[in-house]
């Protein structure tokens, strides 16, 4: 009240004071000496214009338009406008413990769906450190007692893990190699880089500033904890943000991460509720069934109960119709069962008795697992390839189940047939792709390093397993040396020559070593090798020698992995008792190279008459007799 007092008596002195100058100005009476103009002139001077200068001359504070500093009086002073903070929104990722590379894809879901990984903030510049660590736990719950975190941001180089060496030759026919190193195993990853806080710590300018206004995702680092990674329930606090879908199986809703976990172990339950279903009805037939009902023979069927005519058993009336339904067939199964059984007993075989290839394939049949089916479904467009990657990703089943191909666009079911087909041309293909050599003593793996980083030679041993298992062809292209390898896993017993190395490079090298003069000239192949002697003509057996070894000592992990994938069926265990009986299957046999009537007769390409002439009959009666002829002289030794 005071104040609009002061202001309301100020305004009314100023009207007073603006009324006196206004008529001390205005001339009371004309001036008869003035001229005609010099009355104009006054009369066109304006009144408002006076009043403004002498009001300035009286109330400078007022009426004076200054630059600079505000002179009005406090009563008189407008507020300023509120300051504006900048909002922004950025991306953090929490981690389970101390890190230096950012998550791979499995690990990013793994931390999903406990809780963790990657949110949306939407922060302020003024915000302090204890307001952001606020938001974080409010957003993280599981960051509640963290002694101590940092951010990092990932850099822009990769992270890589493992290194080895790729040789590469100059020019085609070129002795220079070119060494070069390569990193490999990172998956994509990239390296952290820390973000070291400010005094007042990670406040809302510093997070602004580091993120590029939050174009950057921020990676919060717990420093001495490990956070739990068990999956949340799906209606933890930390999923209410997130999308959901509804189960198909059991019509739970949850979030889209979480459902990729449950989907695998509610088909399982599923599976495991239909196989109890199917026990229990195979209980019931069975307790149905004629061998657990003869003992009721002997009781009398009272008036409620009915005797079944199948089985001579008595049930409630109610029940007769339902007993009739699975009498008949339980007895059958029951019948079919026994016969099974006496057939299997009566053909079992163990591993200490068998006396022929065909007592190994017999037991390996008897090992596969058909309660479940291992579903191979391929194009026959690069099916080797295709199927080694198919081999490797079916989750479902695995080798020791009952193999069954299906063959895409192609409408047919798999009673063995196709699952020999696939298995003929798999073997193939490992043949010619995963193993080198003439073929004549049989081949040696291909030394590929790549090949060995995927996985591809435990493949080769898991199909090698399953089609002797199940009718396939064998693997009969092994060199003596690799199948020795395979039974023991000792190198140290092999007794290896000059003919068991199929790399042409290095057999190569053995002949130029053992024709050479002066062994000098192949210094740098010969000591790559592993050889420390000294370089003369006495020394050509022994460099021969460190060559051998060399090139077929290389090849040991990949044998190795062929091992590891025999395991299916217990087959490793198999030829390592019976490695001379086995032989038979993996190595071939040494032919006599002579030509004979069937080689003889193979090569011929004879030029017949018209189809159906006389000419041609006669002309194939002159084929058939030649054949008898040489065959005769075979029998009687003459050739």
């Amino acid at each position: 009240e005071l104040e609009a007092s002061v202001i309301a008596a100020a305004q009314g002195l100023i009207n007073v004071l603006t009324q006196n100058i206004q008529q001390h100005h205005t001339p009371a009476q004309q001036n008869p000496v003035q001229s005609h103009e010099h009355q104009n002139r006054q009369q066109a001077q304006p009144t408002k214009q006076n009043v403004q200068e002498e009001m300035a001359r009286s109330f400078p504070g007022f009426f004076t338009k200054r630059k600079g500093k505000n002179r009005f009086s406090p009563l008189q002073a407008t507020p300023g406008k509120p300051k504006v903070c900048k909002i922004f929104s950025v991306y953090v990722y929490l981690v389970n413990k101390g890190c230096t590379s950012t998550p791979s894809a499995a690990e990013e879901l793994e931390l999903s769906q406990a809780g963790l990984g990657k949110r949306s903030l939407t922060l302020t510049d003024d915000m302090s450190h204890a307001m952001v660590n606020k938001i974080l736990i409010e957003e993280y719950p599981k960051m509640e007692g963290v002694e101590g975190w940092l951010f990092y941001k990932a850099s822009g180089a990769y992270h890589f893990q493992t290194p080895f060496i790729l040789m590469v030759q100059v020019h085609q026919h070129s002795k220079f190699f070119l060494s070069l190193s390569v990193y490999a195993g990172g998956h994509g990853r990239r390296k952290f880089l820390a973000i070291p806080p400010d005094v007042d710590g990670y406040t809302g300018r510093l997070i602004r500033g580091v993120s590029g206004a939050g174009k950057t995702t921020m990676y919060i680092v717990p420093l001495q904890q490990d956070l739990d990674l068990t999956p949340l329930p799906s209606d933890a606090t930390e999923f209410q943000k997130m999308p959901k879908a509804a189960c198909q199986v059991c019509k739970e809703n949850m979030p889209l991460h979480i459902l990729a976990l449950h989907v695998e172990d509610c088909m399982e339950s599923a599976a495991d509720d239909d196989e109890d279903w199917q026990s229990e009805v195979q209980v019931l037939s069975v307790t149905n069934s004629p061998l657990v009902h003869l003992d009721k023979e002997s009781r009398d069927c009272g008036q409620d109960r009915k005797e079944c005519p199948i089985c001579c058993g008595c049930f409630p009336s109610d029940e007769i119709v339902l007993h009739a339904s699975l009498c008949g067939e339980s007895l059958q199964d029951t019948l079919n069962y026994s016969a099974d059984s006496c057939v299997l007993r009566e053909g079992s075989l163990s591993m200490a008795d068998m006396s022929s290839d065909y007592d190994v394939l017999q037991w390996l049949a008897g090992q596969v697992d058909a309660s479940k089916d291992f579903k191979i479904c391929i194009t026959r467009d690069n099916l080797f390839q295709r199927g080694l990657i198919q081999w490797q990703r079916q989750k479902k089943g695995s080798p020791v189940n009952k193999l069954n191909v299906t063959f895409i666009g192609e409408a047919g079911i798999d009673t063995g047939a196709l699952s020999k087909e696939f298995l003929t041309e798999m073997m193939h293909g490992i043949e010619r792709r995963l193993f080198e050599g003439s073929g004549k003593k049989g081949k040696s793996p291909v030394y590929s390093i790549c090949d060995l980083e995927n996985g591809f030679y435990r493949t080769a041993g898991e199909v090698f397993s399953v089609s002797l298992a199940q009718g396939g062809p064998a693997p009969c292209f092994f060199r003596n040396w690799c199948y020795q390898f395979l039974t023991t896993g000792d190198f140290d017993a092999l007794q290896l020559t000059k003919d068991d190395v199929d790399d042409l490079e290095y057999a190569l090298l053995i002949e130029r070593v053992e024709a050479a003069t002066d062994l000098t000239q192949f210094t740098d192949e010969i000591v790559s090798c592993g050889y420390t002697g000294l370089l003369k003509l006495d020394q050509k057996d022994t460099a021969s020698r460190v060559i051998v070894l060399h090139a077929t000592m290389r090849l040991t992990p990949m044998l190795q992995q062929i091992r590891n994938g025999m395991k299916v069926y217990n087959l490793l265990d198999v030829i390592g008792k019976h490695q001379t009986l086995c032989s038979n299957l993996f190595v071939p046999k040494e032919d006599d190279d002579r030509p004979d009537a069937d080689y003889i007769m193979s090569i011929l390409v004879p030029e017949l008459s018209e189809k159906g002439s006389p000419r041609q009959a006669r002309e194939n009666a002159i084929i058939n007799f030649l054949q008898d002829f040489l065959q005769d002289l075979e029998i009687t030794g003459l050739t």
